[in-house]
């Protein structure tokens, strides 16, 4: 017997046959879907069991965040003077941050997550490279407990600096040093301790390096500790992270042994033909974020990574300092990134954009065989759009007007685990004026734990076409 069916005007499998059902259903047994089809066909085969009917509702995969970064909710009121925000980064993750903040900031982001339909999302703990907060399993702990609050999947990256070591991090009780070695038993403690959470996940990982740092003094430290990193993918089968990749570094991975079939690389701008070749034989994916400043610097070349057979995810890369956690927004962002590159309204077709928030995400994550599309024996993760919008009405087209017309503010009720943790927009799991007010007491008190206050109002904001300081980010 199934614990719920849900029946809807439209559902959208991303299933392997990429079926879109008019009037389907879903039908849910604990944790797992159990059918998926036309909706008089489900509903007979389970005429008892408890109904949701949405008769304007479209019901999709539960969207997958494949890049973003823990503590930005609680930092993107530095606004988007870069140097700025970058400094506040660095200075209240490592000095400012203790556990009640990552765990605020992760009920913050986990919850805007959830109004929005993202079911599944990965985090950075903290920026990268050295500003991963690694000192203390409590930290981590702390993140990936808020996320569970809220009742979302959640993937945790963390993994230790580059040298030289110590690295110097602050807490309570002052100044505090950890060697590689400190900072590898505190991934390994957040590995066993969430080793068979469903919902509570962990992945490595380790800065991204170019090909001038192995040439450094430092080289043969960063070959030990990429080959340590690597050494504990390989024995608990888990996905290695690196952020901001770049042309080169690739090359980089490659020679440290970072890159294979379990990587996931960021960004990923201004690749090469010999760079995605390199890609698609490791079986590495990357997770393209095209609202990110990173994609302002540099063209990741999604098209061309698809066509070679490399997986490609979607992600926010957060919610800082000019983003959302709204995956629909990124949807749309990314139609018009590759169409203004290529000068090509055909490019990215709205099914294809769908696919890489949902399944092609999923997969990114090694999660594709749990979550990503609505199919017998998946997870039963699900989102329902509320169509009888002004902007959505009259639904001809659900896929296409879903990707340019939709928003996180359609989404109604969000169902993850076969556990409904919103239904009209009211979430089951967490009180949200609580979260919010949380947010604004820790921040203020991590801000003024390190001596910072938001900037003011930032020269050349009005009447000029480009701040007259520039980006502040040397890349």
């Amino acid at each position: 017997m199934s614990d719920l069916v849900i029946t809807a005007a439209t559902v959208i499998t991303v299933d392997g046959d990429r079926r879109t059902i008019a009037d389907g259903a879903i039908a849910v047994a604990g944790d797992t879907i159990t059918a998926v089809g036309r909706a008089e066909d489900v509903v007979a085969q389970h005429p008892e069991t408890p109904r949701l009917h949405y008769p304007h509702g479209v019901a999709l995969p539960g969207l997958v965040d494949a890049h973003s970064h823990a503590g930005h909710s609680l930092i993107r009121t530095m606004a988007d003077d870069l140097d700025a925000w970058m400094k506040a980064c660095e200075a209240v993750y490592l000095h400012g941050a203790d556990p009640l903040f990552w765990r605020t900031d992760a009920r913050l982001t986990a919850l805007e997550r959830l109004l929005a339909g993202t079911t599944t999302s990965l985090s950075m703990l903290g920026g990268a490279g050295d500003t991963i907060r690694v000192d203390d399993p409590a930290h981590g702990s702390a993140h990936l407990e808020g996320a569970a609050d809220v009742g979302v999947r959640s993937v945790m990256a963390i993994g230790p600096g580059s040298p030289p070591f110590p690295k110097v991090t602050s807490g309570p009780a002052g100044r505090i040093e950890s060697s590689f070695d400190d900072q590898m038993d505190v991934v390994r403690s957040l590995i066993g301790r969430y080793r068979n959470d469903p919902k509570s996940m962990v992945a490595l990982t380790y800065p991204t390096l170019d090909l001038d740092d192995l040439g450094q003094p430092v080289h043969t430290d960063l070959m030990q500790g990429a080959a340590t990193v690597r050494e504990l993918s390989d024995a608990e089968d888990l996905l290695i992270v690196q952020d901001g990749h770049r042309g080169d570094t690739v090359d980089a991975s490659r020679r440290v042994g970072l890159l294979t079939g379990r990587s996931l690389f960021s960004h990923a701008v201004d690749l090469t033909p010999r760079h995605i070749a390199s890609l698609a034989a490791s079986g590495a994916a990357v997770a393209h974020n095209p609202s990110a400043i990173y994609s302002q610097f540099g063209r990741c070349p999604v098209p061309e990574l698809i066509e070679a057979g490399v997986t490609v995810g979607l992600g926010s890369d957060a919610t800082a300092p000019d983003r959302s956690a709204d995956m629909f927004r990124h949807m749309f962002q990314l139609t018009r990134y590759h169409r203004a590159d290529r000068r090509d309204p055909a490019m990215f077709p709205p099914g294809t954009t769908l696919e890489l928030a949902t399944i092609g995400s999923a997969n990114a994550l090694g999660l594709g065989d749990r979550i990503g599309s609505l199919e017998t024996g998946k997870l039963a993760d699900i989102v329902i759009v509320d169509a009888a919008k002004p902007h959505l009405t009259p639904l001809t087209h659900p896929v296409h007007q879903l990707v340019y017309f939709a928003t996180g503010a359609d989404v109604d009720t969000v169902i993850v685990g076969g556990e409904v943790l919103m239904r009209n927009r009211e979430v089951t799991t967490v009180d949200p004026v609580e979260v919010m007010a949380a947010a604004r007491a820790v921040q203020t008190s991590a801000l003024s734990t390190v001596g910072i206050e938001a900037p003011p109002e930032r020269e050349g904001m009005w009447g000029a076409v480009r701040y007259p300081d520039g980006p502040g980010l040397d890349l």
